[in-house]
This record gives C-alpha cells, sequence and structure tokens, in this order.
C-alpha cells in the first residue's frame, strides 16, 4: 500500500503539485511528530514560489526539531528569498554551529553575507565550503564573481577556471571569466570565452548580451547584430538585456 509521503511524491514528480502538498499535509497531520512532510510540503512551496507559506512548513518542522540542520539550512533559504538576509544568517549559522561540516550552510550563508556587502565574512564562508568540497562548482564560481567585485581579476579568473574544470558544461562561468579577459581589455579571449558558453547554451541571454557588446566596440556590427537579434528573439520579454539589445537594433535601424 502507497503511503501519503510516497503519493505526494508521485503526485509531485507528475506535477500534480497542489495533490502533493495534500498529501504532504495529510501525512503531517497522520504523523505529528514526524518533521518529514512538512520538509516535504516546504520544499515543494518553495519551489513553486510560495515562500510565505514554505516559511510556515519550516517553522513547524523547526519547531519539533530545533537542532534538525537540513530544516535550518533549508529555511535559510526560503528566508533569503524573502530578502530576509540577517536571520537567514541565524539560521545559517547554527545549523554549521550543530554540523561543523555543512557545506550547504557554508556556501548559502556566504551568498548571502555577499548580498548585504559583508565581503570577507562571504570569501571566508565560500572559501571553506570548497575546502570541505573541492568539487563545488558553485562555489568556485560565486567566489569569482565575488573576487570580480572586489577588483581581484586574477583570482577571479582562477576561480572561474576551476569551476570551469570542476563542473562541466557549466556555462555561465565561461561568460563571467569572459567578462574579467574583457575588463583586462583581452577581447579575443573574451569572445572566445563568451563562445564556449553559447556553445554549451546557444540562447544564454547575458553572454549573447555581453559578446555582441563587445562586437559592435570592435565595430563588427554583423556580428554583434547577428547576437543581438538572437536575444531579442529567444530571452522573455522582462529581461533587462533583451530591453538594451532592443534599444540598440531600433537605433542602428533609424
Amino acid at each position: 500500500m502507497t503511503s501519503l509521503i510516497e503519493q505526494g511524491i508521485i503526485f509531485e514528480k507528475e506535477g500534480r503539485y497542489k495533490e502533493a502538498i495534500a498529501e504532504y499535509e495529510k501525512a503531517a497531520l497522520e504523523e505529528p511528530k514526524n518533521i518529514g512532510p512538512l520538509i516535504k510540503k516546504a520544499n515543494l512551496l518553495e519551489e513553486v514560489g510560495d515562500f510565505e507559506n514554505a516559511l510556515k512548513s519550516f517553522n513547524a518542522a523547526i519547531l519539533l526539531n530545533s537542532q534538525d540542520t537540513e530544516a535550518l539550512s533549508l529555511r535559510g533559504d526560503v528566508l533569503v528569498s524573502l530578502k530576509r538576509y540577517d536571520e537567514a544568517i541565524i539560521d545559517f549559522s547554527k545549523a554549521i554551529s550543530i554540523n561543523h561540516k555543512d557545506i550547504n550552510s557554508y556556501y548559502n550563508r556566504g551568498l548571502a553575507y555577499a548580498i548585504i556587502d559583508q565581503n570577507e565574512k562571504a570569501l571566508q564562508d565560500l572559501t571553506t565550503a570548497i575546502q570541505l568540497d573541492p568539487m563545488h562548482g558553485a562555489a568556485y564560481n560565486n567566489r569569482g564573481l565575488l573576487f570580480y567585485k572586489l577588483s581581484d581579476y586574477q583570482s577571479a579568473i582562477l576561480d572561474f577556471t576551476q569551476a570551469i574544470k570542476v563542473r562541466t558544461g557549466f556555462a555561465c562561468s565561461f561568460t563571467h571569466r569572459g567578462s574579467v579577459y574583457e575588463k583586462l581589455g583581452k577581447t579575443k579571449t573574451a569572445i572566445e570565452d563568451y563562445t564556449q558558453g553559447l556553445n554549451i547554451n546557444p540562447t544564454d541571454a547575458t553572454a549573447l548580451f555581453f559578446r555582441g557588446t563587445l562586437y559592435f566596440s570592435l565595430n563588427e556590427n554583423d556580428k554583434g547584430l547577428k547576437d543581438f537579434e538572437l536575444l531579442i528573439k529567444t530571452a522573455p520579454h522582462d529581461n533587462h538585456f533583451r530591453e538594451l539589445a532592443l534599444q540598440k537594433t531600433e537605433a542602428l535601424n533609424t
């Protein structure tokens, strides 16, 4: 016989999210001391963007077990989504105090610190995440972004390069590294990196905009226009780079 949790998982895999949530709620009522259904429900609510109700479910789970590092770390993620960064950092910090090898909490606390410009703390946490997991591509990538923000371009290049090595097919690290090379005036290398990223994801809006803009600055207008036209065609209408590309192409046509 299929349990309520198992049925919820089946519904979730089928994309029947409301039904999955209902099954998790039933499971939580059936097992009021079990935080598992509450975490399942909260994760799904977060996935569909209902952060307030996800937070309520995580709160209920943590009331049952305040030492559960998974629930604390996941609630921290939701608090970040709600831009409640100080509270998120408290949750990540508590999870770390319980488990000093909690890679996700170090990583996510680092991201939260970076958002509020506590850059040294962000660097420290992302570095710890990398020390605990040398294959953590996202940590290398985000530490690279932080180094770029701090104008430490050589360190940024090293981190983006490492992100590419440990996470094959990670297009955005090529784009980020390309932007550093462009900043350093290495335009040929920058274009090569943007192109590498686009070979992985041919409609990546950021790479198309960066490469197109660089082409225009080099007076290679045909190539720039080709990138911008693809960007306009494929990016969501509310994409910032799409709007800038539209303005550029309209200016060229007047």
